[in-house]
């Protein structure tokens, strides 16, 4: 049975993601209903990303100062008050704060794995932390679809839905959820660590010229790139070119979402054993190719549908793929620094994304930016086939290289 502060952290999880997946399929028709063009809805998503991406390494720091639960509170808080002022907002200045706020509140998922890891043993964090993803999962899934079916009622009300799920999860916290971290740690009196730069593209450097781990990382970076510019884009495309509403996109997003995780918990093991990773990774980046097209140039819901079923199976066979790869090619002593700067390296993806899209959108047209896309992943997909090698090869390499110098 789990421990009870992990069903709460979990809500803390979710809520930060229903309110991300809730604002996803809105965003067009809230920025149009204040009579803003195009690129502002890609400026509102990157805006998003790099609040929390300047949050996130913050709110860690000072949770392992004065607590988590501390920090936990205060930016559940945070969100509360964003989805308020979202629901408010009736100028295009109140709604960049409320995303504003919204994105440094949504940082303390980095806050959140540090408390699964204070209470639990190391046999069962990977569980733990799977715990974590399905919150996350839960939360992208339905954040759309709760969005989508209350617009019919006005764009307000999903934000003032969403601000309702936080101020109970607020409530939960503070009542419910005891501090993860000895006292004394809490104190100062246990011996600190260095302290380190939040942000260094110095290190973003030193991981992409990484022997083999700046090769995944680079494609991981064009994977996301190209993801974040049918994500930035997309509510907009189909508001235009098909004439969807507001709650048929929020349906959509929430079946890329379902389809996801289908992938990821009964099909991807199977795969693993029949494919080797390296090769599922190039297959995964050429089906999201045919699916950008096949959005750009379908015309039709079928088409959409074939198309987001294709997307939906090739990031579950290639993020997971990826994420594992650095991992396994990093150093057992840079682990944690790697997949640190892995993870600051999409999040820049994400914000780089929403913002050349909606460009690309508004001066070349409607079709352009899954174009853009589709030729950037080709492109990713070559390199990969080339560069991108097997890690069991590697590590047999490494082997044979050991057993020479022991003799």
């Amino acid at each position: 049975m789990l421990d009870k502060r992990m069903w709460i952290i979990f809500l803390i999880v979710f809520t930060n993601f229903l309110g991300f997946g809730i604002i996803l399929p809105l965003l067009p028709y809230y920025v149009e209903s204040l009579g803003a063009g195009v690129i502002a809805i890609g400026l509102l998503s990157a805006t998003y990303s790099l609040f929390q991406l300047l949050a996130a390494p913050i709110l860690g720091e000072l949770s392992d100062k004065v607590g988590r639960r501390p920090i936990l509170i205060f930016s559940l808080a945070g969100t509360t008050i964003s989805f308020i002022l979202l629901g408010l907002a009736k100028s295009l200045p109140l709604l960049f704060i409320s995303r504003i706020i919204d994105g440094a509140s949504g940082g303390n998922i980095s806050t959140a794995q540090a408390y699964v890891a204070d209470i639990t043993s190391k046999e069962n964090r990977t569980q733990g932390m799977g715990f974590l993803m399905a919150a996350l999962s839960l939360g992208f899934i339905l954040g759309p679809a709760t969005g989508g079916l209350l617009s019919r009622f006005g764009y307000s009300v999903p934000a003032y839905v969403a601000a309702g799920v936080s101020l109970i999860a607020t409530v939960l916290t503070y009542f419910y959820l005891p501090e993860s971290i000895k006292e004394k740690k809490i104190l100062g009196i246990l011996p600190q660590k260095k302290r380190r730069a939040f942000f260094s593209f110095k290190e973003i450097y030193e991981v992409l010229t990484h022997p083999n781990v700046g090769i995944v990382v680079t494609i991981s970076f064009f994977m996301m790139l190209a993801f974040s510019l049918l994500q930035g884009t997309f509510a907009l495309f189909t508001e235009h070119t098909l004439h969807l509403s507001a709650e048929q996109n929020g349906y959509l997003f929430a079946y890329l979402g379902l389809v996801g995780i289908i992938i990821q918990l009964f099909l991807l093991k199977r795969i693993i054993r029949l494919i080797p990773e390296n090769k599922i990774v190039v297959i995964g980046i050429l089906m999201m190719a045919i699916s950008l097209l096949l959005v750009a140039f379908g015309g039709n819901i079928p088409f959409l549908l074939v198309a987001i079923t294709l997307l939906a199976f090739a990031n579950g066979i290639s993020n997971p793929i990826l994420a594992g790869l650095v991992s396994k090619l990093s150093p057992d002593d840079e682990q944690g620094n790697i997949m640190g700067i892995s993870q600051s390296v999409g999040s820049i993806a994400r914000m780089i994304g929403p913002i050349v899209g909606t460009i690309i959108y508004a001066e070349l047209g409607a079709q352009s930016p899954y174009l853009f896309g589709a030729i950037t992943l080709i492109l990713t997909a070559i390199f990969a086939a080339r560069y991108l090698k097997d890690p069991s090869l590697i590590e047999q390499v490494k082997a044979k290289i050991h057993n020479v110098l022991q003799h």
